[in-house]
C-alpha cells in the first residue's frame, strides 16, 4: 500500500509509471499533491476506486498500462549517424533516466547548465538523480574539451527538460533539448564577477547586456567553439528530423516568454525562456541571435 505522504523507491516507481503514461509530475520519491492528483486521474480513467492509494488493483493496472503503451510504440530508436559532426556517445545516461518512447520531433529547445565546463560531469549528475531531467545533447565548455558534443541519450527518445506545468510533458516529448555548459547569471562585486556558487569567473568570459534581462545584466559567455558546435548540431537536427525554422528575426523579442508557444506547441527553434518566466536560459546573446539568423537563411532560402 502506497499512500499520500509516503517516500522512497516504491513511490518513485509509481511516479515513473504515471509519467510514462503522460501525467505531469516530478519523479522525486515523495508522494505529494501532484502525485495524488495524477493517480486519482489514472484510477478514474481505468474505473478503479478513486482513493489515491496504490493497492494491488491499482498497481496491477499501472503495470498493465505500461505494457499496452509499449506495444503501441513504434520500433525502437536507431543509433545516429552524425557524419562529420564530432559527437561523443560513450557517456550516455542509463536507460531509466530517460523515456524510451518515440514521438515526432518538431522543436529544438536551448538551455545552459549553470555548472562547470564538463559535459561528462553533467551527465553523471543527471544519472544520480531520480527526477529524469535531461536533454539529449550536452556541449562542453572551456578547457580541454571546449565545444565537445555529448549524446546523453538517443534524440529519438525524450526526457523532461522544460518543466512546463499543466502540459503533461507534451513539449518535452516533441522536442530535442541541448544543454550548453555555462555558469549562467553572474553577480558583480566591485570589479569581479561571481557565479551562483560563489566561484570567480574571469572578466574576459563575461557577457554584459545593454540592459537587464529578468533582473540580471551579467552572464557567463559562450565560447567560440561552443557556438560553432551548437550551430553544427542544430543544423544536423534540423536535417535529421525535418524541423522547421521560424522565418523571423531572431532577437531579444524572440527570447521573451510566449504563452502561444505553449498553447500552440509551436514548432521551431526555441529557448527555455520562451516557456518559463522563471528561467534565464538562454539569455539574449547577440552571438546566439547571429547564429540562428544564419541558420534561418541557410535552411529557408
Amino acid at each position: 500500500m502506497i499512500k499520500p505522504g509516503d517516500r522512497g523507491e516504491e513511490v518513485s516507481q509509481v511516479q515513473k509509471y504515471l509519467s510514462l503514461l503522460g501525467y505531469d509530475l516530478v519523479v522525486d520519491g515523495h508522494y505529494g499533491n501532484k502525485t495524488s492528483r495524477s493517480l486519482k486521474a489514472f484510477q478514474k480513467k481505468y474505473n478503479l476506486t478513486v482513493d489515491g492509494i496504490v493497492g494491488p488493483s491499482t498497481l496491477s493496472a499501472l503495470q498493465a498500462a505500461q505494457k499496452r503503451t509499449s506495444k503501441e510504440e513504434k520500433s525502437g530508436g536507431r543509433d545516429k549517424n552524425y557524419n562529420c559532426l564530432n559527437v561523443n556517445i560513450d557517456h550516455k545516461l542509463t536507460e531509466v533516466q530517460y523515456i524510451k518512447q518515440l514521438f515526432d520531433k518538431d522543436k529544438i529547445y536551448l538551455h545552459y547548465t549553470v555548472s562547470g565546463p564538463s559535459a561528462k560531469s553533467v551527465i553523471r549528475y543527471w544519472d544520480s538523480n531520480v527526477e529524469r531531467v535531461a536533454t539529449a545533447f550536452v556541449i562542453s565548455g572551456r578547457g580541454d574539451e571546449d565545444g565537445q558534443i555529448y549524446e546523453a541519450f538517443n534524440p529519438d527518445y525524450w526526457g523532461f527538460h522544460l518543466g512546463v506545468k499543466g502540459t503533461n510533458g507534451i513539449l518535452d516529448k516533441h522536442s530535442i533539448g541541448i544543454e550548453i555548459c555555462n555558469w549562467g547569471e553572474l553577480t558583480k562585486k566591485e570589479d569581479k564577477f561571481y557565479n551562483t556558487y560563489g566561484g570567480l569567473v574571469p572578466s574576459n568570459e563575461v557577457y554584459t547586456l545593454d540592459e537587464e534581462w529578468r533582473g540580471k545584466k551579467y552572464f557567463h559567455s559562450f565560447s567560440d567553439k561552443q557556438l560553432k558546435s551548437l550551430e553544427d548540431l542544430i543544423l544536423w537536427i534540423i536535417e535529421e528530423y525535418n524541423i522547421p525554422v521560424q522565418n523571423i528575426e531572431f532577437n531579444r523579442e524572440w527570447a521573451e516568454y510566449s504563452e502561444n508557444c505553449i498553447k500552440n506547441k509551436t514548432p521551431g527553434v526555441w529557448t527555455h525562456t520562451n516557456v518559463r518566466k522563471d528561467k534565464k536560459d538562454i539569455y539574449p546573446d547577440d552571438n546566439i541571435f547571429c547564429m540562428l539568423n544564419r541558420i534561418k537563411s541557410k535552411v529557408n532560402d
